[in-house]
C-alpha cells in the first residue's frame, strides 16, 4: 500500500485551502490546474491580438438564445414639392433584414501525455498555446476576407431596400499590371472613385484596405504613398513604413485568401456554402465595418482538462463565429487582369 502524505502543495491551484487530493478539473473550487487555464488562455489571447487585423477592426455583435441574428436594412427617403393649400404625400422606405446563423463550433487542440512536462514547463505552454492562437486568428481573419470579398462581388440588389448600392470592384488593364507600384495605386484610386460615387468616403468612413506581402511591398515602392519620417513636436524623428492609399491606411496578410477555397470549416449546405469561393485573382479588399455582419455564440475559450480513461491532459482553445455581408456598398474588390 502506498505511503499517504497529508497537505500536500499543489501549486497550480488557486488559493489552496488545506489538503487537496483530487485529479481533474471539477469541481472548479478546488480545481488544481486553475492557475495552468489562466496562463495558457492568456496566452492565446495575446497571440490573436497581434496577429488579427480584424479582431478589433469589425464589431462581433454576441447571438445567445438563438442561432440568428440580423440587421435591418432600410431604404432611402423620397422628397416632394409642397403646393400651398395641399397636403404632401407621404412616401414609403423599404425595409427588409439580413441574417447571419451560427452554427459551427471550430477547435483547437492539443494532446499531452505527460502531466509533469505540461505543469512544469512554462515555455510548452506558451509555445502551445501560440501555436492555437496563430491558426484561430488565420482562421478568423481569413473567414472576415472572404466576406469582405464576396459584399464587394454583389451586384444584384433587387434583395435590397431603394437606395441601397451594389459592391465596387476593379480590374488591371493587363496581366502583370499588378506589380507596377504606380498602377497598383492608380487602381486603388480608381476603386475609391467608384465607392465615393455610391456616396461612401473611403477616409471618413473608415475604409482599410488588406492586401497580400507581395503587394504591399510593391506599394512600398512607390514613393507617394510611404511616410518615410515623422518629426514629433519635440524634433525626434521617427522612421516608419507606414503607408496609405488617399487616407486610407494599408495593411498586408496572407489571409487574404487568393486561391479556390473549397470545405471551409464555416461552409455548410444551411448556408449555401457561404466561405467558399474563386478568390485566385484577388489582389486586395478594401472595407469598412459596415460592410459585413458577424456574431459569435461562443467566444474564445481555452480548456484543459484530463481524461483518466486515456491517461492524457487535452489542451483546447474553441469558438463559433460567422460572418456575413451587410452594406455592400461598403467594399471594394481590386482583381487581376484575366490572363
Amino acid at each position: 500500500m502506498g505511503i499517504s502524505v497529508v497537505n500536500v502543495s499543489r501549486p497550480m491551484a488557486q488559493l489552496q485551502t488545506g489538503n487537496n487530493t483530487q485529479v481533474g478539473q471539477s469541481p472548479v473550487a478546488t480545481n488544481p490546474l486553475a492557475m495552468v487555464i489562466e496562463e495558457y488562455g492568456g496566452v492565446v489571447e495575446h497571440t490573436i491580438a497581434r496577429r488579427s487585423i480584424v479582431r478589433n477592426f469589425v464589431p462581433v455583435r454576441t447571438v445567445k438564445g438563438t442561432s440568428t441574428v440580423s440587421n435591418y436594412q432600410v431604404g432611402k427617403s423620397t422628397l416632394s414639392k409642397v403646393t400651398p393649400g395641399t397636403a404632401p404625400d407621404a412616401t414609403v422606405n423599404g425595409t427588409q433584414k439580413v441574417k447571419l446563423t451560427i452554427d459551427t463550433l471550430v477547435n483547437a487542440r492539443a494532446v499531452v501525455p505527460l502531466l509533469d512536462d505540461f505543469q512544469s514547463s512554462y515555455d510548452a505552454r506558451a509555445a502551445i498555446g501560440m501555436e492555437h492562437g496563430i491558426e484561430i486568428a488565420k482562421f478568423f481573419d481569413q473567414s472576415f476576407f472572404i466576406q469582405a470579398v464576396k459584399a464587394a462581388q454583389i451586384t444584384d440588389m433587387a434583395q435590397y431596400p431603394a437606395g441601397w448600392q451594389p459592391g465596387s470592384s476593379a480590374s488591371f488593364d493587363a496581366v502583370g499590371d499588378d506589380s507596377d507600384p504606380v498602377k497598383l495605386e492608380n487602381k486603388l484610386l480608381d476603386l475609391f472613385a467608384q465607392m465615393a460615387d455610391k456616396d461612401v468616403d473611403p477616409h471618413d468612413d473608415g475604409l482599410v484596405i488588406v492586401t497580400r506581402p507581395k503587394y504591399f511591398y510593391t506599394l512600398l515602392k512607390n514613393n507617394r504613398l510611404i511616410d518615410r519620417e515623422l518629426l514629433t513636436s519635440d524634433g525626434t524623428t521617427i522612421k516608419t513604413k507606414a503607408i496609405s492609399a488617399a487616407g486610407v491606411p494599408i495593411y498586408f496578410s496572407n489571409n487574404l485568401p487568393n486561391t479556390n477555397v473549397t470545405g471551409h470549416f464555416l461552409s455548410n449546405a444551411g448556408n449555401a456554402n457561404a466561405y467558399d469561393g474563386d478568390f485566385t485573382n484577388t489582389v486586395a479588399a478594401v472595407f469598412s465595418p459596415r460592410a459585413l455582419l458577424a456574431g459569435e455564440t461562443i467566444p474564445l475559450t481555452p480548456d484543459v482538462f484530463y481524461d483518466p480513461i486515456t491517461k492524457m491532459w487535452f489542451i483546447d482553445a474553441h469558438l463559433s463565429f460567422g460572418v456575413t455581408p451587410n452594406n455592400p456598398a461598403f467594399a471594394g474588390l481590386l482583381k487581376k487582369a484575366s490572363a
